[in-house]
């Protein structure tokens, strides 16, 4: 991972190679299955970056306020019946930079310093020196769910979905134990919220924050708009209670990452694979990431040197045959020996390496190696 920083972490920016780029995806489509897809009656909209204000070239700091303005066009859509959810996903800005838009940063990025992090890191040693904040402060991928219920099942609701928000976090944990609710927080007499935290190098921390927010801005959108906004019980009106979930997927990320990461003290044969500290311990490392968030699932490696061409020409097939089906596979054209080989697919987060050797050309057998097990069968 590469972190550009400008004005001492004030702004920044990131990005991702290969396997960084997949973790983010599978944990994105994974984010949007559990929000949008599994959910009956919610919605997804879409914003424009830019806040609908008269001022030019003002970057929205988050998605709430143009999530809550498709309101009325979703009531009508389901004909004002709860309860449903609208969903937005998108990128947002600091507010630093939101407010003091500057083209020349986001476009030129000549007068950046560059600082290079490498992706698979110690969260106990080399990433306690980091500045962390620099990561939290840059451009975001936000996703927030606003979920519109009637005043006398909003208590129940607001419990449900910080269960059911809090199961999610634990399914696609390595060690669900460091995933925790905060305890309940109440702002005001009609707000109150609670926190998804899990663990990270400098501690517990945020990653999803689940909140209350009663009646009011559906009041506030009402009295701005003056479209009416309010449902239907029988012969009484009610106006919809609004409990939102908002995450931002950077974040999440680095909780995946931080809750995945594990190093054991071996002696191994790469350098390039090892974490070497001032006690000159070398350390194997392993990323315990769910197979859903794995970039990869399946790597393809090659145990003969007789006949490598044949191999190769087995597994170029291989690889083709099941990324058509929709498999994400890792196939290195390296002349890393196979234990090596082993080592970086463990460190990638790699669930499941396919051995082919001569026996595969012969008898068209396949050893299947697993991560967590280290065993071949």
């Amino acid at each position: 991972m590469r972190v550009r920083n400008r004005n001492r972490g004030k702004f920044s920016s990131y990005t991702f190679g290969p396997a960084g780029v997949l973790t983010s995806r599978n944990l994105n489509q994974l984010l949007w299955d559990s929000l949008v897809t599994s959910q009956i009656d919610t919605y997804p909209v879409e914003n424009s970056v830019f806040r609908n204000t008269d001022e030019p070239k003002q970057l929205r700091s988050n998605l709430s306020q143009g999530t809550l303005k498709h309101l009325p066009d979703i009531l009508q859509l389901v004909n004002y019946t709860l309860p449903f959810a609208i969903v937005q996903r998108g990128q947002t800005f600091p507010e630093s930079l939101a407010t003091q838009y500057d083209d020349k940063f986001l476009f030129d990025s000549s007068v950046q310093t560059s600082i290079v992090l490498q992706y698979f890191c110690s969260p106990s040693s080399a990433l306690q020196s980091f500045d962390w904040s620099i990561l939290f402060s840059s451009v975001q991928t936000s996703i927030v769910l606003q979920y519109f219920c009637s005043p006398s099942s909003a208590l129940q609701s607001f419990d449900q979905w910080i269960q059911q928000r809090l199961l999610w976090w634990r399914k696609y944990a390595s060690d669900p134990a460091q995933i925790s609710c905060s305890e309940l927080e109440t702002l005001n007499e009609n707000t109150s919220r609670a926190f998804i935290q899990c663990q990270f190098p400098w501690g517990q921390d945020n990653v999803e924050e689940i909140i209350s927010r009663g009646s009011n801005p559906v009041s506030d959108l009402q009295e701005t708009t003056k479209v009416k906004l309010q449902c239907a019980n029988g012969n009484k009106s009610y106006t919809p209670h609004l409990i939102e979930c908002s995450t931002v997927l950077e974040h999440c990320l680095m909780a995946c990452l931080c809750d995945a990461y594990t190093e054991s003290t071996a002696q191994l044969g790469k350098k390039i694979y090892l974490l070497r500290y001032s006690a000159g311990t070398n350390h194997k490392i392993k990323l315990n990431l769910h197979p859903k968030i794995a970039p990869y699932k399946l790597s393809i490696v090659s145990s003969s040197k007789s006949r490598s061409n044949e191999i190769q020409e087995v597994a170029s097939y291989l690889n083709k045959d099941l990324r058509n089906a929709g498999i994400d596979v890792f196939h290195a054209k390296d002349s890393l020996s196979v234990e090596d080989q082993f080592i970086r697919n463990d460190m990638m987060g790699l669930p499941y390496t396919a051995i082919l050797s001569e026996g595969t050309l012969d008898s068209g057998t396949i050893e299947l190696r697993n991560k967590d097990t280290t065993l071949k069968v």
